[in-house]
């Protein structure tokens, strides 16, 4: 009956009779080039948005960071300054966009790293799809209106670590 956390808080509002909404945006994975791996994109956290767009942006920001695969992650050099530097999304990535019934989000595991989300379309992807939109991989620090500054330092200094529980 349900799929996981999203499923979770809708049937949650259902039951206590309370309105909810879908953000607008579809999720994204947050990580960093994976230099053990050709700098393939080794995602640990899904990044979440918010349902409205503030002043000053052209969409909805990130609202939250679910760093779901952070407990699965090792090895050396993973630290402050390397884990949240890269974004994976699709290049649209609003909920309503009919491609993304063709993108694909796995898990794979990474050289001496551990678990590693990424995103591709499916291999069935229709090419006038594939020709028009793309997965894409961002430095986090470029996203609008600069949420990523001081994240990673934050989340270090409020305890986040790397592997275990």
């Amino acid at each position: 009956m349900c799929g996981g956390d999203k499923d979770t808080f809708r049937w949650a509002m259902r039951m206590l009779d309370l309105d909810f909404a879908v953000s607008p945006r579809w999720m994204s994975a947050v990580g960093f080039k994976n230099n053990y791996e050709g700098e393939r994109f080794c995602g640990h956290s899904v990044l979440q948005y918010d349902l409205d767009t503030p002043k000053g942006f052209t969409r909805p920001p990130p609202l939250f960071v679910h760093s779901n695969l952070l407990k699965h992650l090792g090895g050396s050099g993973l630290g402050k300054g390397s884990l949240f530097t890269h974004i994976r999304r699709m290049s649209n990535d609003y909920s309503s966009n009919p491609s993304l019934n063709y993108a694909h989000s796995w898990v794979y595991m990474g050289q001496a790293r551990g678990m590693c989300l990424d995103l591709e379309w499916h291999d069935h992807t229709p090419d006038n799809i594939r020709n028009n939109e793309w997965p894409e991989t961002i430095i986090a620090l470029d996203e609008e209106g600069g949420v990523f500054d001081g994240y990673e330092d934050g989340w270090f200094d409020e305890g986040g670590r790397i592997g275990g529980w």
